[in-house]
């Protein structure tokens, strides 16, 4: 069975990742599973830790991912593809290369806008972090987010 994590953030480049994942599943022999991931940044501040409970702020992490996770989670469910989903707290490299290497994921995909390397240099990139720490392939889905979803 080929596995892919999808890391999902909301944004229409994700939705790229999404549709490449399906078509490609389309492809396959073998059948294939999804893991659609959403890493959630930690509430940070010392306010957060004195005046909210940690069940609110789990609340609310749970909440937000799920959120993220509705449409692409309709995706998979509509192409027929089997899919779990995870919402995961911290850095987001981080996060997606460990879950990834906890799942015995086969490829992680991401989208990414396809900014040139000064801007990645500069900005960062989450996708760049991935590429670097995974022990595994990571597909970078580049292009224009996808339209009319």
């Amino acid at each position: 069975m080929l596995t892919f994590l999808i890391a999902i953030d909301g944004s229409g480049y994700s939705d790229s990742a999404v549709d490449y994942v399906v078509r490609r599943a389309g492809q396959c022999r073998e059948p294939v599973h999804v893991h659609l991931l959403n890493v959630q940044l930690p509430l940070g501040g010392v306010n957060v830790k004195i005046f909210i409970k940690p069940e609110s702020v789990e609340s609310y992490y749970r909440d937000e991912g799920m959120a993220v996770l509705e449409k692409p989670r309709g995706v998979m469910q509509a192409a027929g593809i089997s899919c779990d989903y995870h919402i995961g707290v911290g850095d987001p490299g981080e996060v997606i290369v460990s879950y990834a290497q906890a799942n015995r994921c086969d490829e992680i995909v991401m989208g990414t806008h396809g900014r040139g390397a000064l801007a990645g240099a500069v900005m960062g990139s989450v996708a760049r972090n991935v590429v670097q720490q995974a022990s595994r392939p990571v597909v970078l889905v580049k292009g224009e987010p996808a339209a009319g979803r």
